[in-house]
């Protein structure tokens, strides 16, 4: 974890945001019965209902892992549940996100909402139904926060004329002036897709020679707070990050905000250049490196055709040797797969997979979808190596080699899945996305696990988890199914974050109930009964890696969330200083939720142990949270950098906060080290953010901020990295160059 700050640091202000609880996830998922038995809730739970004060009351309940409570939204209905009747893994799972919840916190409990349904359901039968009046509705979206708490998803008094936060802040409270209790459930659903329509609207990116035609969206008023008249509104975020109405997803092609320096106070005295982390193409078009004489990547260059993937020596082994290979090979590079490959993303089933590929190598490889599978996963298992430096892999060997001829015998058979809706098609898509990733070719990989999530569409589970009619404690997870999710699962995550990462196109569908975003948990296999010698291996290496897979899902959503919430403050704030403050007040929320979810591991994947320890899903974890400590310190590091350039003063709170950011890129350099020269599937990603904090550093100290100790340490190491895998992905000659060249201009101002 970054290193701890002084306790001196900014208190929350009288605008800082209510307490989130971001692990629901996480903690509910982490006590099924596959994990460490059966989960138990906890039976204390303090507090009032939902939506009428805070505390864990009846909508927030808690679960233990390791012994650790953790708050969740699960726990109302474990403790709702009969004595000795445990919750299912998918009830859990399909839970509602704590991203999906009203604005007031209330959840849809299974017991009554309203006093009349009280009487409903103590009605004795035969008696004539209540008549069709204002009390017969459920009060539940009575009381309606105003605008300014429903931005800050804070609880709102509904005090009129202004609520007491209003009245303290000096802020503008606008409230609903319709009094929803008397409409009828028709009505309310009728004007909740009327409020979707306006704000599909107002968030609408235009599209190239559209602006004729979305002409008369500028009669739409600017959103309250945004100090904006009808002749300057902020503009979309056609460059930024969008997320899914469902639950933070996502689909944008940049981090960037776009300019604003026509809207700004001319009196405003930060300058914010960009909200969230930019990819390291853009960080190379910054006024500092303008005049570095570097190589540089315009945004449309990812789409230019990639390399096509090389074709191994001639000399190389031929395939019908690799397949005549004695049984000791082929179960070494099955257990390569399954202890470094298979550990982040659990999509097949042990057992049922190592006697698959047995089968197709003993019966001989044919042109089915097994033998499709075997390849692959013999593929991967020959570049696949412990956590460390993978340099026996490296491009040229014989091992790469020969995984080369693995893969294009795969590719062969995987045209024939394509026509075929069975799991094990969608396997073999996502698995070459995999090893492609693997051998540096981010966008054939892109393809495969876009592909891959085209696959999943037509999962028998989908269909039961989108109809309404269907009670969620009702369905039983079966084996497949838990297969079918993992790997709709793992093609949606990493086709998010490549496409984000590559500046590819989004295929977005605007129904918010689309089933592109998973709704729901994925569930994880039931473990089979100990035998009295303690669980087989393959159960203890299932349970670790579903212990890994659902953390990381967890941390993910955690990060969508909160660059949502950045977001939604840069639509609503138009000046930078406004927003900083803002900001500002959210910091010490942000980082405790950080930090819960960090406190809420298993003793197996703790990352409070020292770096040097840590295996593969340990490093991959530490490097995510590292990640998202730099993407809430982001504005501040750019509006400090933004104010040395112009030689203009820094608030005190921002400088502490620019100051943990650039503490935060040096860390990110520092928690990777250990897997600089390790070959995996998210190999690209630690280079690219390596890269970035170096560049973010080299800026800082270009403009003149406070640095760190060591910081220019942290660039050598960096360098290094990438004069390692420059063979294998030709940006890196350039960025190294650049870190170079810069740091030697650096060290001489």
């Amino acid at each position: 974890m970054p290193p701890s700050h002084p306790a001196s640091a900014p208190a929350p202000g009288p605008q800082a945001a209510q307490r989130q609880e971001p692990l629901p996830f996480l903690a509910t998922a982490l006590s099924y019965t596959g994990a460490s038995g059966p989960g138990s809730a906890s039976s204390g739970g303090s507090g009032t209902g939902p939506g009428t004060g805070t505390g864990t009351g009846s909508g927030i309940g808690s679960f233990s892992i390791n012994g650790n409570g953790v708050a969740g939204t699960h726990a109302a209905n474990a403790m709702a549940r009969p004595p000795g009747q445990a919750a299912s893994p998918l009830s859990m799972a399909l839970a509602p996100d704590v991203d999906d919840l009203d604005a007031d916190g209330d959840v849809n409990a299974n017991g009554p909402q309203s006093p009349a349904d009280a009487a409903g359901m103590n009605r004795r039968p035969g008696k004539r139904p209540a008549a069709r009046g204002t009390a017969f509705y459920p009060r539940k979206r009575a009381n309606t926060a105003c605008q300014v708490c429903r931005a800050r998803k804070t609880k709102c008094d509904n005090k009129k004329p202004a609520c007491s936060y209003c009245v303290s802040v000096g802020a503008t409270c606008i409230q609903s002036p319709v009094d929803l209790s008397s409409f009828d459930p028709a009505s309310l659903k009728i004007l909740d897709r009327i409020d979707e329509l306006e704000r599909l609207l107002r968030h609408a990116v235009p599209l190239p020679g559209a602006a004729d035609a979305a002409a008369p969206l500028s009669a739409l008023a600017p959103a309250p707070g945004s100090g904006l008249s009808s002749q300057h509104r902020l503009p979309p975020l056609s460059r930024s990050r969008a997320f899914d109405s469902a639950g933070g997803g996502i689909h944008g092609q940049s981090s960037s905000v776009s300019s604003l320096s026509g809207l700004r106070n001319p009196d405003d005295e930060l300058d914010l250049t960009s909200l969230l982390p930019q990819r390291v193409d853009h960080i190379l078009q910054w006024p500092a490196f303008q005049n570095s004489g570097t190589h540089h990547h315009s945004p449309a260059s990812f789409r230019a055709p990639p390399d096509a993937i090389a074709t191994p020596p001639s000399g190389s082994a031929s395939l019908a040797g690799l397949i005549d290979m004695d049984s000791h090979r082929i179960y070494r590079l099955l257990d390569n797969f399954f202890l470094h490959i298979h550990c982040k993303n659990p999509i097949l089933d042990e057992v049922l997979a190592r006697r698959m590929v047995l089968n197709a190598f003993l019966d001989g490889i044919d042109w089915s979808p097994a033998s499709c599978l075997a390849l692959i996963i013999c593929a991967l298992g020959c570049i696949a190596t412990p956590f460390g430096p993978s340099g026996e892999t490296k491009l040229g060997t014989q091992t790469y080699n020969d995984s080369q001829i693995f893969f294009q015998a795969a590719q062969k058979r995987i045209g024939i899945l394509l026509v075929r809706s069975d799991i094990v098609g969608a396997q073999c898509l996502f698995l070459s996305g995999i090893y492609l990733m693997m051998v540096f070719q981010p966008v054939y990989a892109w393809r495969f696990f876009s592909q891959a999530l085209a696959a999943c569409q037509h999962f028998p589970f989908l269909a039961r988890a989108q109809n309404l009619n269907t009670s969620l404690d009702a369905m039983e997870m079966g084996r497949q199914d838990t297969q079918e999710q993992a790997v709709y699962w793992s093609a949606w995550k990493s086709e998010r974050e490549l496409r984000q990462e590559l500046d590819l196109p989004d295929f977005d569908i605007l129904h918010s109930g689309s089933t592109l975003y998973p709704p729901f948990f994925p569930a994880p296999p039931v473990a089979p009964a100990e035998s009295p010698d303690g669980p087989d291996t393959e159960t203890q290496r299932a349970r670790a890696a579903w212990l890994f897979y659902l953390a990381e899902i967890s941390l993910r959503r955690l990060t969508s969330r909160l660059s949502r919430e950045a977001l939604d403050l840069r639509q609503r704030y138009a000046s930078d200083s406004m927003l900083i403050d803002m900001l500002l007040d959210m910091m010490p929320e942000y980082e405790a939720q950080i930090r819960e979810w960090s406190d809420s591991l298993p003793a197996d994947l703790s990352i409070h142990t020292p770096v040097e320890e840590d295996g593969i899903c340990r490093s991959v974890l530490r490097g995510r949270m590292i990640n998202l400590f730099e993407q809430i310190y982001w504005p501040f590091v750019m509006a400090s950098i933004s104010a040395h350039s112009a030689r203009r003063p820094v608030k005190p709170a921002v400088a502490e906060f620019a100051k943990r950011g650039l503490e935060t890129h040096m860390h990110q350099v520092h928690v990777n080290k250990p897997g600089f020269h390790h070959r995996h599937h998210g190999s690209m990603f630690m280079i690219r953010a390596c890269t970035r904090s170096a560049l973010v550093l080299l800026a800082a100290a270009k403009a003149g901020c406070a640095m760190p100790t060591d910081w220019e340490d942290s660039v050598y190491k960096t360098v290094g990295m990438l004069a390692y895998w420059e063979d294998e992905d030709r940006d890196l000659i350039h960025w190294r160059s650049t870190l170079e060249r810069e740091l030697a201009l650096a060290r001489h101002e």
